[in-house]
């Protein structure tokens, strides 16, 4: 479970990670609403987990003031995503950032509610308990979870988590002139060190690979985790065999970041 440390060109460092810090919990959901939509993500988000909306949906119904208008809306916009869950499907529901919004914001206003009646408490799934069986390493509920410590993003467990969002980059033709140049100037200079380092796959250059990857949606993750300090956490993962273009991806995060007012921290793993 130690986090691998990331030295020059691996094909095995095929995950990175990102944080971003939450000075103000109340107004949590309008921070995230605000870096998805700075414009460096694809405007469709799908919901990974939903127990943790069906838990919040009904611990608003039993303990929520349903006169306050924030606590109302928060749970009509539950009420309509659960209505899309279908135990039948293996897709993932479609959720728009207006919901998120509300839904975080609730969260981040009753923190401290919300972690004493343990509405987010979750046990390791199935999977994760075979996984850990090999390692020396035990998890306990309600201990914090430091994403970094792990090295594959199946091994988090999902204790504390709030929301899970599976999110896109944009592709480089969707940045501004200056940014897609960069974006370029990038994949030229990776692939030109890949090519002194291992020569042309094939008949591309590495150069025409990082070029080519860019007019690819990578896709991110989103995990909103309420912490037991009642501190929150916002973290997320995405996969690139080698993380070659690791510099562009975390320029991208920096850039929603900024638009968001936040501050985050990226690394390779």
């Amino acid at each position: 479970m130690l986090r691998a440390r990331w030295q020059g060109y691996e094909i095995d460092s095929s995950e990175a990670a990102y944080e971003v810090s939450v000075p103000q919990p109340e107004q949590m959901g309008t921070l995230v609403r605000n870096f998805l939509t700075s414009g460096y993500f694809t405007r469709s988000y799908y919901l990974l987990f939903e127990e943790p909306f069906i838990r919040l949906r009904d611990f608003i119904k039993e303990k929520g003031n349903l006169d306050d208008k924030p606590t109302a809306q928060a749970l009509e916009y539950l009420e309509e995503q659960i209505a899309k869950f279908d135990p039948e499907s293996h897709r993932a529901s479609r959720i728009g950032v207006k919901a998120i919004e509300s839904i975080l914001n609730y969260v981040g206003s009753h923190r401290q509610e919300l972690l004493d009646a343990q509405v987010f408490r979750f046990e390791l799934t199935p999977e994760q308990e075979e996984m850990y069986a090999g390692y020396d390493y035990e998890f306990t509920p309600g201990e914090e979870v430091n994403e970094g410590d792990f090295y594959s993003e199946q091994e988090i467990p999902l204790d504390g988590v709030v929301l899970y969002l599976g999110c896109s980059f944009v592709t480089a033709d969707q940045l501004s002139p200056e940014e897609r140049k960069k974006a370029h100037r990038i994949a030229r200079r990776v692939g030109k060190e890949m090519d002194s380092f291992e020569g042309p796959i094939f008949s591309d250059s590495w150069s025409d690979l990082m070029l080519r990857g860019l007019e690819r949606s990578m896709p991110v993750s989103l995990r909103v985790r309420l912490n037991p300090d009642a501190t929150f956490t916002i973290a997320g993962r995405w996969m690139e065999d080698g993380q070659f273009m690791f510099s562009y991806y975390d320029s991208l995060l920096e850039k929603a970041a900024k638009k968001a007012g936040v501050e985050i921290g990226a690394y390779p793993l």
